[in-house]
């Protein structure tokens, strides 16, 4: 693979692997002239009770953009990298956003307004009623959209050309919740039984959590578990919240489906009451919620995530990316922000590898993206997606939590010590 020299690591996490296309252009024709800058589109919400998401988000591609265009080749790196700024040709990147409001019904018109604005192509973080309009209207007009943190497994079946989604899908964060129990086999601590808590939210939000009720069950049942029933699920929401009622005994471990902050405060305390009994890990779009949830008898549910702040201070690209975007805004890099910032920089890839900026083009480009776990700032097994948009190499790490905050205890190869108390 060629590598530009001493430029940040992060390039090296997106770009460097499309330069030896670039470096030709074929048959003794001209190259036509590169345009001075090209234009990525951002979704994101800035108003409204998501803001907080979308300026997260806004940081991270920002800091993507800031990443290709400039030279940054006095900066220690941990890898060899190459010299230059901009795409291969020169080209400039630039960012135009759009606010969704986390409003299925605005992202269209948005998505619409910034490709008329010349956007090539498009990057989306917001939650899944965005995601899914948002799919929909892109693949409509033909342009790419590289979708941050939808994690639903329900666009697999949708047949989308266009919407590229880098996260894990709830189906492999269940897989890999489950893998951490599985650890436990043949040992006094096994475990016999799976059950599912969750809550009942309506929309497309309900519509995830119901497949993930059947995604925990069928999955389970694959692995040799026992499972509590759809009819024995411990509520997440209303007056019994959080309280298992008797649906769990010794010999169980509880996968709670996570959608929001009261859901996770509610498997909080899920998990203080079983304590001793059974291990509660969080997966689903809300387990980020359980940053913020503190508990009266500091017992906190495991969770199964894409992203982990502790993994990404032991990676030495992800320790150059986090340095400068903590140097740059001020504040830590965060999962949103960090999602944001691979989403962008995989679209950036695929720009890099044409000579003619058409939408066609860079969607052909992104589907033909492979990257290694080296060349990413997540805890994957790198960049690759299939004819559904899906990255397959994406994987799922489970976090416990300890007195300075969640470190990654699964998979081993990944986890901050081989010792594991459930």
């Amino acid at each position: 693979m060629l590598t530009r020299g001493r430029r940040p690591a992060a390039i090296v996490l997106l770009l460097a692997s499309a330069l030896l296309i670039a470096a030709c252009t074929g048959g003794g024709n001209p190259a036509p002239k590169a345009p001075a800058s090209v234009a990525i589109g951002l979704l994101v919400p800035t108003t409204g009770a998501n803001a907080q998401l979308g300026q997260q988000a806004t940081l991270g591609a920002k800091l993507a953009i800031e990443l290709v265009n400039q030279d940054f080749k006095d900066l220690p790196l941990p890898l060899p990298l190459g010299a230059g700024a901009g795409l291969h040709n020169g080209t400039k990147l630039t960012l135009i956003a759009g606010n969704t409001e986390s409003a299925p019904e605005k992202v269209e018109k948005e998505a619409s307004r910034l490709v008329a604005e010349g956007a090539v192509g498009l990057v989306l973080a917001d939650t899944i009623d965005v995601a899914a309009p948002a799919g929909r209207e892109t693949d409509l007009i033909g342009v790419s959209l590289v979708d941050a943190l939808s994690t639903s497994d329900t666009f697999a079946d949708l047949n989308r050309t266009a919407h590229f989604r880098i996260q894990p899908s709830d189906r492999q964060l269940v897989s890999t919740a489950l893998g951490l129990l599985y650890r436990q086999r043949d040992t006094p601590a096994q475990f016999k039984r799976i059950v599912t808590a969750a809550g009942t939210p309506a929309g497309a939000v309900g519509g995830e959590v119901s497949t993930l009720k059947s995604t925990i069950e069928d999955l389970s049942l694959a692995a040799g578990y026992e499972v509590g029933g759809r009819d024995k699920i411990v509520p997440l929401g209303g007056a019994d919240a959080g309280q298992p009622d008797g649906l769990v005994v010794k010999g169980d471990a509880v996968l709670a489906v996570v959608t929001n902050p009261a859901e996770a405060t509610a498997a909080t305390e899920l998990a203080v009451r079983l304590r001793g009994t059974a291990p509660v890990i969080a997966v689903g779009p809300g387990v980020g919620a359980l940053d913020g949830v503190k508990s009266s008898g500091g017992v906190q549910a495991l969770r199964s995530v894409g992203w982990s702040a502790e993994f990404a201070g032991r990676n030495p690209i992800s320790r150059v990316v986090g340095t400068m975007y903590e140097q740059a805004f001020h504040t830590k890099l965060t999962e949103v922000a960090a999602a944001a910032f691979t989403a962008t920089m995989v679209l950036a890839m695929a720009m890099d590898q044409v000579t003619d900026f058409t939408p066609q083009s860079i969607r052909s480009a992104v589907q033909q993206i492979t990257l290694p776990a080296t060349q990413t700032i997540m805890p994957w097994n790198g960049i690759r997606f299939d004819g559904n948009g899906y990255n397959q190499l994406a994987a799922g790490v489970v976090e416990q939590h300890v007195p300075n905050g969640y470190q990654v205890v699964h998979p081993i190869e990944l986890a901050a010590t081989p010792t594991l108390s459930l």
